[in-house]
């Protein structure tokens, strides 16, 4: 969806398959080939099935909506039946065509739900079938192959029969973009790739070839496959960003409606048609749509599937065709996504369309793969993957370019070279990802305007460089004013990068600024609305700190794993008062700055996480899986000034999964261990973001004051459950509830050695729980909502009033 977003910002050929035919023709029979299509919308109809004289002969019109059949007679009828529609009797001699265009009319009324007693619907047993199945069924639970894909993607509009018939001096904008669309489309792609996977979880995709209007970013080429799941068989369905309970996810039978429409007999199997929609009174993101199942394997044979109930201006539908490729093995052969944006404001009579197109070909089960033909990349680019050669495009191609679709590429593309569309695509990019870009120089958005209680209001400046400026060299430098303290603050650094593939760069940065005391840095690949960046604007206690660090990055483990070692000086000023005063220490020893000399490194594991690997730059596409993080630091006294020795190590670990028919639920889990005797910037800072009135800051105590409690050993415990819309599900209105609590216990040894400060630790353990209600009000890109939550157990105030924090929640489409 962000891609899709990206086309919008930018805004200012059906192809056909192989048909899908019941019996090969015979040499004297009369081929006969055709399309069928809605009567009113002149949308091809998938799936559609023919049968020649009510016989068991026929074929089904494949994903686009062609068909091709013998005839044994050559006046024999045609009988076609598709959910939803009315049937039709058609005779081809009588059309005197030799190309058949067939129109079906959608049923007037829409048919009532069926009343099936439990246990009698007979649709029940066909999917308990399939279910029985699925893992065998499924090409990634059960065997390796390769593949070979053609994609196209049209990104187009359309507007309502009444405006075409309008004069053409009726709306003067309208009546050019109606020109400009008779001629060509908005944007038009078409990829090429190969795909190998080997059982059970090793997957590579090469873009070999890629044609993009108007464009050369890298970005594009991986669209379709970002679209849909590849597989109808799993628990959860992805469309674009959304997911969707399986009608075929164990107990489904009980969550969707099935109704048995017809059943399609050949002499090798039988086809059954079943439609299924969400059951009356289930409250639960599902699908609704018509399968075809084969008895032969009891398989999936073709899918049409689009979220059940959709509201707005926005529509999404997925087909999926499978064929038996091997005479053993069931497997997708062609996948369609096509989306509509209605009602667009000033234009109810315009739509925007997306068609996108996925055909697979070269489909080799169960290939001599081994370990050394897969790369760490999930997707990855030739070496010359923009090809205008037409005679290589014409031979995976289902058709020939349409004049329209020429026309696109032709304009698009000089109006890309005028005005440089890459680099606003680009600019997009970054700006998406929290920062303004501007030639070589990439400026942090996060860093223009800050606050915290010590500096207050706190302008700054920030870049880095990219790969505009070198892609082996990269710099970053950043200045900032505290109006509060009074105090300039800066640093800058650079790395060089050694390996591309691994991501191997080797680095050194300067810091004069101020730290929050006992606070941590995880490797992270946050953005603007990260928790880090939230939580900054609630800090109160923070240090000067100097700091040289020379350190080294790189993936191992399949890139799964980013490694991070360091070594470095720090020079740390305490400015509020407080010192650290070792046991038996003289007066002269107390110390209100620290010196120290610090080895450590830094893990991120995050095991399934995909990379892709452009010409331009490794990009990552995380999703549901574990993340795995931990800092492990060694101080060392008489080294370069540094006056402690200690251990310092502390761990994170995060994951997000879905619960059937209950939600989302995440749990993020921190851990620490400190040893030694050191000031308070080495311990653990407990991580509140406290404000009577606030945003939701994700992973921090919202009842807990700030720096209340500081601990050298602690776990602490972030629950998030949310419902989504199983809750309350209302036509235009769906909020989603979410329910929250925060736990956290730790102790602190010595802290007669911290003066001037109050020092507390959580030994009696720390207890908030609340909930939220999200998608109050917003739009598609943003929504807000309400966050109340409390503070109980022994760490509660005596007034309520001081136990309960009220946050405004919020969701970026971007974020």
């Amino acid at each position: 969806m962000r891609i899709l977003c990206f086309l919008l910002a930018l805004l200012p050929g059906i192809l056909t398959g192989s048909p899908a035919v019941w019996f090969a023709p015979d040499e004297t029979d009369e081929v006969v080939k055709g399309r069928v299509r809605d009567a009113d919308t002149g949308e091809p109809l998938a799936f559609v099935h023919i049968v020649i004289n009510d016989s068991r002969r026929g074929a089904m019109t494949d994903i686009d909506g062609f068909f091709e059949l013998s005839l044994p007679d050559p006046d024999a009828r045609l009988q076609l039946s598709y959910v939803g529609y009315e049937g039709k009797s058609y005779q081809p001699a009588a059309a005197g065509v030799g190309f058949h265009e067939i129109r079906l009319r959608r049923k007037a009324v829409e048919l009532r739900e069926v009343v099936v007693v439990p246990g009698e619907n007979p649709a029940h047993r066909i999917i308990e079938k399939v279910q029985a199945r699925r893992d065998q069924n499924n090409p990634e639970k059960n065997s390796s192959f390769t593949y070979t894909s053609y994609n196209k993607f049209v990104f187009t509009g359309a507007f309502d029969e009444d405006r075409k018939q309008l004069p053409a001096a009726a709306d003067t904008a309208t009546s050019r973009l109606s020109r400009y669309l008779e001629e060509r489309h908005f944007f038009l792609m078409e990829t090429v790739t190969e795909r190998r996977f080997r059982f059970p979880d090793r997957s590579n995709e090469t873009v070999l070839a890629s044609r993009i209007s108007g464009l050369q970013h890298p970005l594009f080429a991986i669209l379709i496959s970002q679209m849909q799941s590849f597989s109808f068989y799993e628990d959860y369905i992805h469309i674009t960003d959304n997911r969707y309970l399986s009608p075929l996810a164990p107990g489904s039978t009980n969550r969707y409606f099935f109704n048995l429409e017809d059943s399609i007999y050949s002499d090798t199997d039988t086809v059954y048609v079943i439609s299924y929609r969400p059951g009356r009174g289930r409250n639960f993101s599902g699908l609704e749509g018509v399968m075809n199942v084969s008895s032969r394997g009891w398989a999936l044979q073709s899918v049409i599937a689009e979220p059940a109930g959709q509201q707005g201006n926005a529509r999404i539908r997925i087909q999926q065709n499978y064929a038996m490729v091997d005479g053993e093995h069931w497997f997708p052969v062609q996948l369609n996504t096509d989306f509509e944006l209605l009602n667009i404001e000033g234009m109810q009579d315009f739509r925007v369309i997306g068609e996108g197109r996925t055909y697979l070909s070269d489909i080799v089960i169960d290939p001599p793969l081994g370990r050394r033909d897969f790369s760490p990349f999930h997707v990855e680019f030739s070496d010359e993957t923009i090809v205008d050669d037409e005679a290589f495009w014409n031979t995976y191609r289902r058709d020939s370019l349409s004049a329209r679709d020429q026309n696109t590429y032709h304009y698009l593309d000089s109006i890309g070279r005028e005005q440089d569309l890459d680099g606003q695509i680009e600019r997009l990019q970054t700006l998406f990802g929290g920062a303004l870009r501007r030639g070589g120089l990439d400026f942090p958005l996060a860093d223009f305007l800050g606050y915290n209680a010590r500096e207050g209001f706190r302008p700054g400046f920030s870049f880095r460089t990219n790969n505009a400026f070198s892609r082996r060299v990269e710099l970053h430098g950043k200045v900032a004013y505290g109006f509060r303290d009074q105090k300039l603050k800066y640093g800058g650094g650079g790395s060089v990068l050694i390996d591309r593939l691994r991501d191997f760069r080797l680095g050194y940065a300067y810091s004069l600024d101020v730290e929050e005391r006992g606070g941590s840095e995880f490797l992270r690949t946050g953005g603007l609305l990260s928790p880090q960046n939230l939580r900054s604007y609630f800090l109160e206690t923070l240090d000067m700190t100097e700091r040289h660090e020379l350190w080294v990055r790189f993936l191992g483990l399949r890139n799964f794993l980013t490694v991070k070692p360091y070594v470095g000086f720090e020079r740390v000023r305490y400015e509020d008062g407080y010192f650290f005063e070792p046991p038996d220490a003289q007066m002269d020893d107390r110390r209100d700055v620290s010196r120290y000399f610090e080895a450590g490194i830094r893990f991120r594991l995050a095991y399934g996480e995909q990379f892709i690997l452009t010409p331009r730059q490794i990009m990552r596409f995380s999703s549901d899986i574990p993340v795995w993080k931990l800092n492990v630091s060694r101080g060392m006294d008489g080294i370069f000034q540094g006056e402690y020795s200690y251990w310092r190590v502390e761990g994170l670990f995060r994951h997000s999964f879905p619960l059937r028919m209950l939600g989302t639920q995440q749990w993020t889990i921190r851990a620490g261990y400190f040893s030694g005797l050191a000031p308070l910037d080495r311990h653990f800072t407990a991580l509140s973001a406290y404000s009577r009135f606030a945003i939701t800051t994700p992973e921090a105590f919202s009842t807990m004051r700030m720096d209340e409690f500081v601990s050298d050993r602690y776990v602490a415990v972030f629950w998030y459950h949310n419902f989504e819309n199983l809750l309350y599900r209302g036509t235009s209105f769906r909020p989603q509830f979410v329910l929250r609590t925060n736990a956290g216990i730790g102790s602190l040894d010595a802290p007669e050695t911290h003066q001037e400060v109050d020092v507390k630790s959580m030994n009696k353990g720390f207890l908030e729980s609340g909930i939220a209600i999200l998608d109050l009000t917003g739009s598609g890109f943003s929504s807000l909502g309400l966050e109340f939550m409390v503070r109980y157990g022994p760490h509660a105030m005596p007034r309520f009033s001081d136990n309960y924090s009220i946050r405004l929640s919020y969701r970026f489409l971007f974020q």
